[in-house]
């Protein structure tokens, strides 16, 4: 489940797994996996290809779904779709 914890996480280290593996602490590393960070990279790229306007409805509803199943709350929904923005749709 991702929290806003996770993404000032994930922000923290621009979004540079490498970054986070060699240099994140102990306690950083006690609450977010390498699945979390994986999920937080798939979700910007799906949220930013949903913001294009080119994508199907069928995957814009699929977008929403799995970021009301993988969000702990509205705020972090927000907190990423305003990093995708924020990154231009670009992802590492």
């Amino acid at each position: 489940m991702l929290t806003l914890e996770k993404l000032r996480t994930y922000e923290a280290f621009n979004g540079d797994l490498d970054g986070w593996v060699r240099a994140s602490t102990g306690e950083q590393r006690s609450f977010m996996s390498d699945a979390d960070w994986y999920l937080i990279d798939a979700l910007l790229t799906d949220i930013a290809t949903a913001d294009s306007g080119l994508a199907s409805p069928t995957f814009m509803h699929e977008v929403e779904n799995t970021l009301g199943t993988s969000t702990a709350d509205d705020a972090t929904r927000d907190a990423l779709r305003a990093l995708s923005r924020q990154r231009g749709g670009e992802t590492t």
